[in-house]
């Protein structure tokens, strides 16, 4: 998220270089409906065609993703990451867009929903030091009250400055949607290697230790100011990442 972390990351994770904030990476994201039982033909055909386009230096890094829980289970994720605004402005080749749509569409029942988001670098985090797709990831969707963006920031980045402290191997990228959608949703997307990394609960006494005690409650009262009051301002979903059907490492 994850710059591949962003995948929607979006990816993360498909966006996890941190870099300059006047240079965020921006992820478009297509999600797919592929037709029934025609998961592993999509997933075949897509392959070909990224290994085809998307493979050499200097060609777009396409990732794919499939969501494993939530009301969009099954559904695909795929788009370019670590890309910049100026990147749009180069359309993609005629040739390219024909093949997808002779040899990729036939599996797909519905492509639609893009959405863009910008990766905010500032207040995101790699402990790893690595930038490869994570197996897995985890996604956290918030849809948070108006005019709250800058204590939203300010918020993540008290839990960054504690990964940070403590010097974690933790690996997470914050996203703000920008397009295609509700755009005071925000995306907090972390790497998973592991199932058993998730078993680590030991956060809120790292927190504390940082930031002084009783501190986390007064981050907890914060958060609920921030993020709306409502069952589906807080959405969560793992999804797997396809190496069969992204582009190869570079």
């Amino acid at each position: 998220m994850f710059k591949r972390m962003v995948a929607l990351f979006i990816v993360i994770m498909w966006c996890g270089d941190l870099v300059a904030q006047d240079a965020q990476p921006v992820s478009r994201l297509f999600y797919i409906t592929v037709k029934d039982g025609m998961a592993d033909e999509f997933i075949k055909a897509a392959g070909k065609k990224t290994m085809k386009f998307n493979s050499k230096a200097g060609s777009t890094i396409y990732n794919t993703w499939r969501i494993m829980d939530g009301p969009r289970q099954g559904q695909f994720v795929r788009g370019p990451g670590g890309t910049t605004w100026s990147d749009f402005d180069n359309p993609t080749p005629q040739k390219e867009l024909d093949y997808w749509i002779e040899n990729v569409r036939p599996y797909i029942e519905k492509q639609d929903n893009m959405q863009t988001w910008v990766t905010l670098t500032d207040i995101s985090y790699n402990g790893r030091g690595d930038n490869t797709p994570p197996n897995f990831g985890r996604m956290w969707f918030y849809n948070i009250n108006p005019g709250m963006n800058s204590r939203m920031i300010e918020n993540a980045r008290k839990i960054k400055e504690v990964h940070e402290a403590k010097k974690t191997n933790l690996r997470y990228g914050w996203y703000r949607l920008e397009s295609g959608g509700d755009r005071s949703t925000w995306l907090f997307a972390s790497a998973v290697y592991k199932w058993a990394d998730l078993g680590n609960t030991d956060f809120i006494s790292m927190y504390e230790e940082v930031h002084g005690k009783g501190s986390w409650a007064k981050w907890m009262n914060e958060y609920s100011q921030i993020v709306q009051a409502v069952p589906w301002a807080r959405r969560a979903e793992f999804w797997r990442y396809v190496k069969e059907a992204s582009s190869p490492l570079r």
